[in-house]
């Protein structure tokens, strides 16, 4: 019975650590001050993605139209003078992950009714390369930060083609939209 429990136990533990490893980790935030139901219109300010863009040109192509996309579906259109100016900034970040979760379990019984329970688990460490999309939004007028949408996502060797990688990103920006505008809180 104590065994059967056990090996529940031992399930449960690694399943919760699979999901935590590949949980996406998108946080959003904002100026619970700001309107943004009179948001109508937006503008870039790409000085923040420079240096990414230049090394950088095809994604940084498909992260703008990725956000620009999201935008339109929420009723915010492109102008020369508009009421939001939109940045995005890319950060990589090598990090150690742990994996192939292993376990054994050992048991004996010997004389005198004596015996004992043995468990030893071990992970391997893995290096990582995670990437960081930011998306901000500010009010233009004052230049003060209303919204912030944060994603943290291993980067993948299998984003190599160009049709998986628009694919990935388009979801991403858009999971990052999901709490935009923000939902007024009373």
């Amino acid at each position: 019975m104590c065994f059967n429990n056990f090996k529940i136990l031992l399930v449960l533990f690694s399943i919760s650590q699979f999901a935590a490893c590949s949980a996406t980790k998108n946080t959003f935030d904002y100026d619970s001050s700001a309107d943004f139901s009179q948001i109508k219109t937006y503008q870039w300010d790409f000085q923040v993605s420079e240096a990414f863009s230049k090394a950088n040109p095809l994604i940084d192509k498909r992260i703008v139209k990725a956000i620009e996309d999201n935008l339109s579906r929420k009723g915010v259109v492109k102008a020369k003078s508009a009421d939001i100016t939109v940045s995005y900034n890319v950060d990589f970040e090598k990090t150690l992950k742990t994996g192939g979760l292993s376990a054994g379990i050992g048991m004996s019984i010997v004389k005198f009714n004596r015996g004992h329970i043995s468990l030893s688990s071990g992970s391997q460490l893995k290096q990582a390369l995670e990437g960081t999309l930011v998306i901000d939004m500010l009010n233009t007028k004052s230049g003060k930060l209303i919204w912030r949408s944060t994603t943290v996502q291993p980067v993948k060797a299998s984003d190599a083609s160009p049709e998986d990688s628009k694919k990935r990103i388009a979801r991403l920006v858009s999971q990052m939209f999901e709490n935009f505008p923000p939902k007024k809180t009373r």
